[in-house]
């Protein structure tokens, strides 16, 4: 029995009489492909490499529809999904790169998207926000009918309000001061944004109305928004003189309730506090570091929240903003909540569907209206949405359906010791059709480097995996997720001790007889496409391969790169987080695989997107240049219009079939 069966048949218990319908898009959704009994045919890389079939799930604010993305052999295609009747409608925009989508009312949404923009040689991803009524065709851009605006990007802060009865949706941009005619330029905003102010205005999704909230030549980092569309706070860095502002908006105008002075780990405002008048704040350093608080209007500090476990992201009530609990990267059952009406969530979600995790992904107006994600034990991902208060629910869609479940590999949590005796939490995930012996290992690091792993589907481990291949995927020291304290312990260490970190996971597998230590290979991308490289030049006699994904070559041209990019003169507020990772400049070309080419004594095989916009194409292909020059076995495969994240599916594809070729060339796992 799968377990999406096994989800279905628990909701429909839970939910006793209601009716259990599954949406039906263009056709229906294919149904999960079970392989038959005995066959030992791993599905085609493919199924791994594409995008999820459904994403971007969210509920409309009166819970009737749901908004989506699903991957169609045209393109992304959004649709527009009544859940009482029925009814959809579809519609595509010309992006292939949509990076978010929310409802702006209960008839339109907001769809975020990207693209990659050249100007005097350089790359830039520029972000828009689009009102879209997909039923009427209608489509609006923010900042596109506001004055002093010509170039219409967005960079976040979106609420849905409430004005005057009507809904709004919020967003920030960038826009000349009333004194100054930008009407020419014909730069991106990334080329001129220092001349600009910026600004928060409310867009009607149903016209090109839009209100201006707040506009300031400051550097502003975000806004705390209440329900009627009133600013409460905004947040400010001064990168010249490293101040941190937080200024609370009174009837006499803006205050100044909090400021600090820090050179890096500023804290974060993240929202209302559980009061809705006092502000939630992450604080990143000091004696409250690690730690949310709540600041109240007048400035009084709280004491540090109490919350479960590994936090991943506040969440909010969906109608007072008001803050009403915690993520946990472990599922809803282990999230903390403090609204009384959230927090039988958990209950409700676990008798629904069982102890398999699941995820809270967003909510109607009433909070016990839900869309949850659910995976794990066999199941990559399905979307359901869930009316607790009414009773019944809705099967939205399969991330993957086409993936059978007896190929989905668990992915599992352990920990091992580096060599100077630092725990290090990593993930493991095994074939499912070979016992964990003497098998071959793929490290596969993450990006970052201040990231981490957790538990959910992942298409590179489990297209790996499906090979024959076990994966191991370090939080080496520097990761985020386990304390700010952990995340010091990789200062300074870049290629380093965060790289023997990596090995120092293989020797714990090959001691334990997992691993057979002739048969290891490393994968990553961005921080873990450097790592890669780093394997098989600094951390010699670990690897038989390697294949580096977006990785940094050479670590004093990518800053030069990063610096010019960025627009800093000097010591930047990026240049100096980038410095407490790398060390000293003296340092640098030690760490940096290109300048030790003549060590390298296995295949490689580099992998970048041309548009890359984080770390520029010619990282791979200069060291490229330098491993043939030196004699050494190396490929390199570019990415036509593909970015740093590998949004676009055809590259997707072509960079996992690629890579899992190179492996079971290079290092077989039978």
């Amino acid at each position: 029995m799968t377990s999406t069966t096994f989800s279905r048949r628990n909701l429909l218990t839970a939910l006793g009489t209601a009716t259990a319908t599954r949406v039906i898009l263009g056709g229906g959704f294919p149904a999960i492909a079970l392989a038959a009994e005995g066959d030992p045919m791993p599905p085609p890389l493919n199924i791994y490499g594409k995008l999820p079939l459904v994403s971007k799930v969210a509920l409309s604010p009166d819970g009737s529809r749901v908004a989506l993305v699903m991957n169609k052999p045209q393109g992304l295609v959004i649709y527009d999904v009544n859940l009482l009747t029925g009814k959809t409608a579809a519609a595509t925009i010309e992006s292939d790169k949509i990076r978010d989508l929310m409802w702006a009312d209960n008839d339109r949404m907001l769809v975020v998207t990207s693209v990659t923009r050249k100007d005097a040689g350089r790359i830039f991803e520029e972000w828009f926000g689009l009102m879209l009524d997909v039923h009427a065709n209608k489509r609006m851009q923010m900042y596109s009918y506001v004055s002093g605006v010509n170039y219409a990007q967005v960079f976040g802060s979106f609420y849905r309000v409430k004005m005057d009865g009507k809904y709004f949706m919020t967003a920030a941009g960038y826009k000349a001061p009333d004194a100054i005619n930008m009407s020419g330029s014909q730069g991106s905003a990334a080329t001129f944004s220092a001349s600009l102010n910026k600004c928060l205005f409310a867009f009607d999704p149903g016209s090109s109305r839009s209100r201006r909230l707040d506009e300031d030549s400051k550097d502003i980092e975000d806004w705390v928004v209440a329900p009627d569309g009133k600013v409460i706070a905004r947040s400010e860095y001064d990168d010249d003189t490293h101040l941190w502002t937080l200024r609370y908006k009174s009837e006499k105008g803006w205050k100044i309730i909090y400021e600090v002075k820090m050179d890096l780990d500023t804290p974060t405002l993240c929202g209302l506090g559980r009061d809705g008048r006092s502000v939630l704040l992450y604080m990143r350093s000091g004696e409250l570091q690690n730690s949310y608080v709540e600041l109240s209007p007048e400035g009084v500090i709280s004491t540090p929240l109490d919350i479960n476990g590994n936090v991943n992201s506040p969440i909010f009530h969906p109608t007072t903003f008001a803050l009403a609990g915690f993520t946990n990267t472990a599922g809803i059952g282990n999230y903390t909540f403090y609204d009384p009406v959230m927090a039988q969530l958990p209950k409700l979600v676990k008798k629904a569907v069982g102890d398999i995790r699941a995820y809270l992904m967003s909510t109607s107006e009433d909070p016990l209206h839900v869309l949850i994600f659910v995976e794990g034990e066999g199941n990559s991902g399905t979307y359901y949405a869930i009316d607790f208060r009414k009773g019944g629910y809705k099967e939205i869609g399969q991330a993957y359906p086409d993936l059978p479940p007896e190929w989905v590999s668990e992915k599992k949590h352990y920990s091992y010791k580096a060599a100077d005796g630092l725990e290090i939490p990593s993930w493991l995930t095994l074939p499912v059709d070979r016992d964990a012996k003497n098998l071959a290992l793929v490290v596969l690091p993450h990006g970052g480097p201040e990231s981490n792993e957790d538990g959910s589907f992942d298409f590179l481990s489990q297209a790996l995996a499906s090979r024959g291949y076990a994966v191991m995927q370090p939080d080496y020291r520097g990761s985020s997720g386990y304390g700010r304290d952990y995340t010091a312990h990789g200062y300074g260490e870049y290629g380093r001790k965060m790289q023997t970190d990596l090995s120092d996971g293989v020797r714990d597998l090959v001691a334990k007889g997992m691993v057979d230590p002739a048969k290891v290979s490393i994968f990553g991308g961005s921080y873990g496409g450097y790592a890669a490289l780093a394997g098989v030049t600094l951390d010699l006699g670990v690897y038989n391969c390697a294949v580096s994904l977006a990785g940094i070559s050479d670590i004093k041209a990518f800053m030069n790169y990063y610096r010019e990019r960025n627009g800093f003169d000097g010591d930047g507020y990026g240049m100096r987080y980038w410095n407490r990772y790398l060390g000293d400049e003296s340092g640098w070309n030690n760490i940096s695989p290109i300048k030790h080419v003549d060590a390298i004594a296995v295949p490689v095989l580099l992998i970048h997107g041309k548009d890359d916009t984080v770390v520029p194409y010619d990282q791979s292909s200069r060291m490229y240049d330098a491993m043939k020059k030196a004699g050494k076995s190396v490929d390199l495969i570019q990415l036509k219009q593909e970015d740093h994240w590998m949004s676009r599916e055809p590259t997707r594809i072509q960079a996992v079939e690629t890579m899992v070729e190179f492996m079971l060339q290079h290092n077989p796992p039978y």
